[in-house]
């Protein structure tokens, strides 16, 4: 059966003429009667009972004429949600996002999302950088809220904020007590970032703001999260770069210090180069209104001042 016979029939059924159904289908009395026999045949049974003066359904015809109606509603649902989907009004999209923006920009975007786009259902998942980048390169999510700079070819980046970055160290830090540090004074540390793929290459965070000083830091990835890693510094393991919204002052056994030349780190939109999903349109959209940038990107990264 397909939607031109379910229509006759529906029609039909609502008539009970034939010569009024026809009109009102722009068809012809024979070719109307071609749809009728054609889904009585699919069906299996009669569904209506003809005479020259008048139209019955049967009690199959009967049965089977709100089941018909409900089918063509959901075609009609049907072709229209993918409609709307095609065009970047509806659909499903799968968000990654840093912890870092958890605090202010997802909530904003959420916000902003759900009052404009409400057949756009986002499916959000917090993973560090490292883990969104593979992610979003193995086709696992749309878009990621991560930190800047992503270097890969197949990605692009719109920055949307900056964050402030305190350095993380063990209390038992001979720094620990410092009112303020140089990121050279850390140069020596070992760097923890989290990431539980071992393959996935060091963050270029902490590298890019090294290489401002011309240094390679020593970079060691573990499992978890941001905070993950925060616990790993209080077992004296390592230091850190925390930002400032992810900052926990009841924390044992961490000392948060802030960073000379205003080290920030700069979150931003990453997605694929050949990204397919129509849905991206209405993210980047409701991104700009709530951060109040407009445009792709290619870049950005933590930014500080290397004097």
């Amino acid at each position: 059966m397909d939607r031109k016979q379910l229509q006759a029939f529906v029609t039909l059924g609502r008539e009970l003429h034939f010569g009024r159904t026809a009109d009102q289908l722009n068809l012809t009395g024979p070719a109307l009667g071609r749809l009728i026999r054609a889904l009585e045949a699919d069906v299996g049974t009669s569904l209506l009972t003809r005479t020259t003066r008048r139209v019955d359904l049967t009690s199959a015809g009967r049965a089977f004429l709100p089941e018909a109606h409900a089918i063509l509603e959901r075609m009609h649902s049907a072709a229209h949600l993918a409609r709307r989907t095609a065009s970047g009004h509806a659909g499903r999209l799968r968000l990654g996002y840093l912890g870092a923006a958890n605090l202010h920009l997802l909530p904003r975007l959420w916000r902003h999302m759900s009052a404009t786009h409400p057949d756009i259902h986002i499916e959000a998942t917090e993973l560090c950088t490292p883990d969104q980048r593979q992610a979003l390169l193995a086709g696992e999510l749309d878009a990621g809220l991560m930190a800047l700079p992503v270097w890969h070819d197949r990605l692009i980046a719109q920055p949307l904020t900056r964050i402030p970055l305190l350095a993380a160290l063990p209390a038992a830090h001979p720094l620990a007590g410092s009112a303020r540090l140089h990121l050279r004074e850390l140069a020596d540390e070992e760097w923890l970032t989290c990431t539980p793929h071992h393959t996935t290459p060091p963050p270029e965070q902490v590298q890019a703001l090294y290489q401002t000083f011309g240094q390679q830091p020593r970079i060691r990835a573990v499992g978890g999260t941001e905070g993950a890693v925060v616990g790993r510094v209080a077992a004296g393991q390592g230091v850190t770069l925390v930002p400032q919204t992810l900052v926990n002052p009841q924390q044992e056994g961490v000392a948060f210090i802030p960073l000379e030349g205003g080290v920030t780190l700069d979150v931003g939109l990453v997605t694929c180069r050949d990204a397919a999903n129509p849905a991206l349109g209405a993210l980047l959209g409701s991104l700009a209104v709530v951060t109040g940038h407009a445009g792709p990107g290619s870049g950005g990264g933590p930014r500080g001042n290397a004097g």
